[in-house]
């Protein structure tokens, strides 16, 4: 039987780097299927997509994939280990995913195996060392490279293979591409999966990169220049082509062409006023959202002007930037932390390629979970213990379709009548 690879992504936007590892992983696997599993209306590092989940499946499928299906809206907007616990969980629950594969800085998919399974198992003494360096005052990523460091020097049998070096493996910490793969890893081996994990490494620029000087930018750098382009003389052509493949880039030029990119300061409004109506105590209910953090967001109100100073304003020696903003979007979406307990009990079809039909037809016949091909028909499809998550997709799709076509003056179409995209 023809294999399937999966993919996890948010194709924030799509780009040629994007492109590269689709055309790889059929190398790397000679598996005939590449299915993704993908973000919805907004993104991990806490914030809206640059496009809509339908425009961004578009640009997947022309990119090669066969398939994408939407990673539900409170995994997508989690921390690392959220995000990869929900869309692994949901790749395992298919029932017929060969390899996972991702990119990463180290290109190492053995070290980020077994750094994933000790993070998994969490032996009692490696917790030992890591409350012991936190108290010492250390930030909880060095005090876990420490407490790593410590634990596999006192078990060298935990390495992978005799060769493997531990600084340099425990340098994966240090990566956020690396850091995203071991999180794959670990929720692969906590749920015991049959799937194996690959990773490319990582060509082109760094994953923090905002300029576009590669033929391979990153996603940000991409970003940054599209939402920087707005009223400026210059060649939109020229960026789309030289940053996304050919299809994509020609798809990408139309689309700007009726609408605007969206950012996390077009929600600004919104995020004030789920503030102003909620006490700390009642703020301190969501996710990533601490009683520290709720009271201070409560004393720096009068200083709000927009979703990214705030983030900024909030931010300090401990908290980053992309940890406020993720606990932000967690207020604006009423995502509290009960609603990422466990994985996904549902997935939801964005779009496939007419050719790979017979994919869909597995996944069908396969899955232990339900693949929702039409929205209007969730109630009949999913337990109603499930419901609850699909309403808080729509919800978070319809607030993001509010805000994108108020925008660009289009008329609003509600997620529940939207059908997937077909190429």
């Amino acid at each position: 039987m023809e294999g399937i690879t999966g993919i996890i992504a948010e194709y924030n936007p799509f780009h040629k780097g994007h492109g590269y590892q689709i055309e790889k992983i059929r190398e790397l696997t000679a598996d005939r299927y590449v299915l993704v599993i993908m973000s919805g209306d907004f993104v991990q590092r806490g914030a809206p997509a640059i496009f809509d989940k339908y425009a961004r499946t578009r640009m997947a499928l022309l990119g090669g994939a066969d398939a994408v299906l939407e990673l539900p809206s409170c995994w997508a907007c989690g921390s690392a280990e959220y995000f990869a616990r929900g869309a692994v969980g949901i790749l395992d629950a298919l029932a017929c995913v060969d390899h996972l594969c991702f990119g990463s800085e180290s290109g190492d998919a053995a070290a980020c195996q077994k750094l994933g399974r000790v993070l998994a198992r969490e032996p009692e003494e490696f917790q030992n060392f890591l409350r012991s360096f936190l108290k010492e005052g250390l930030s909880f990523p060095a005090a876990r490279k420490k407490a790593l460091t410590v634990y596999l020097e006192n078990h060298p049998s935990e390495n992978v293979r005799s060769q493997i070096n531990i600084p340099e493996m425990l340098n994966l910490l240090d990566s956020p591409n690396n850091l995203l793969g071991i999180e794959y890893c670990k929720a692969l081996s906590r749920l015991n999966s049959q799937i194996a994990p690959v990773t490319l490494k990582r060509e082109g620029a760094g994953y923090h990169e905002k300029e576009i000087s590669r033929s391979m930018p990153s996603a940000t750098a991409l970003r940054r220049a599209l939402i920087g382009a707005e009223g400026k003389n210059f060649s939109l052509s020229r960026l789309l082509s030289h940053t996304q493949p050919d299809s994509v880039a020609a798809f990408t030029e139309e689309l700007l062409s009726s609408q605007r990119p969206v950012t996390e300061e077009d929600f600004s409004l919104l995020l004030k006023y789920q503030l102003l109506l909620r006490s700390p105590e009642e703020l301190a209910h969501f996710a990533d959202v601490s009683l520290d953090l709720a009271r201070r967001i409560g004393r720096e109100q009068n200083r709000f002007v927009s979703f990214s100073q705030f983030a900024s304003l909030l931010k300090t020696r401990e908290m980053t930037y992309t940890r406020i903003s993720r606990a932000l979007l967690h207020i604006l979406l009423e995502i509290a932390q009960e609603d990422l307990a466990g994985t996904p009990g549902y997935v939801r079809l964005l779009g496939f390629r007419k050719e790979s039909s017979p994919l869909l037809r597995r996944l069908q016949d396969n899955s232990r979970i339900p693949v929702i091909t039409k929205a209007a028909d969730y109630r009949k499809l999913i337990p109603e213990n499930q419901w609850r998550g699909f309403e808080k997709d729509l919800f978070c799709a319809d607030l993001y379709e509010s805000v994108k076509t108020e925008k660009s003056q289009k008329p609003f179409v509600s997620d529940l009548q939207k059908a997937p995209v077909i190429l």
